[in-house]
């Protein structure tokens, strides 16, 4: 008997174990192109909620994301552009600052990633509706 040559046994045994990382491997990608995938149709789902002017319903539908994958930076840039629209929008149509300010802080609260991007726009809005005379509102 050849030592050097591999009995069919093992060989068959070997190719089942290859068989089974690349399978384990495929599940493993098709696992996470899945969630990406997912990610990439709520952020265009939003992006066309802002388009039309649905502000607050576009912040909705990217935080039903974000609240369970809040790493991801391509959500919390249209959930802050969704914001920020919404309090222009809430200004122009005569909503006094000191309620738009009540209204973002809640956001702020709620939604902790859009807390880098839209801290100094709350601050500047407490400003002005102390200026104004009204403090803002507690929710």
């Amino acid at each position: 008997m050849d030592a050097t040559r591999e009995s069919p046994q093992r060989r068959s045994a070997a190719t089942r174990w290859v068989v089974m990382g690349v399978l384990v491997l495929a599940a493993l990608l098709a696992f996470g192109v899945r969630g990406l995938l997912a990610a990439r149709v709520v952020q265009a789902r939003a992006a066309a909620m802002i388009r039309a002017g649905n502000f607050a319903q576009a912040l909705d539908e990217a935080d039903l994301r974000l609240s369970r994958d809040a790493d991801d930076p391509h959500l919390v840039e249209v959930a802050v552009l969704a914001a920020r629209s919404h309090v222009a929008h809430l200004l122009e149509t005569g909503t006094p600052v000191a309620d738009v300010a009540a209204w973002l802080e809640g956001q702020l609260t709620r939604r902790p990633y859009l807390r880098p991007a839209l801290s100094a726009r709350l601050a500047e809005l407490q400003a002005e509706a102390r200026r104004a005379g009204r403090p803002p509102e507690k929710n």
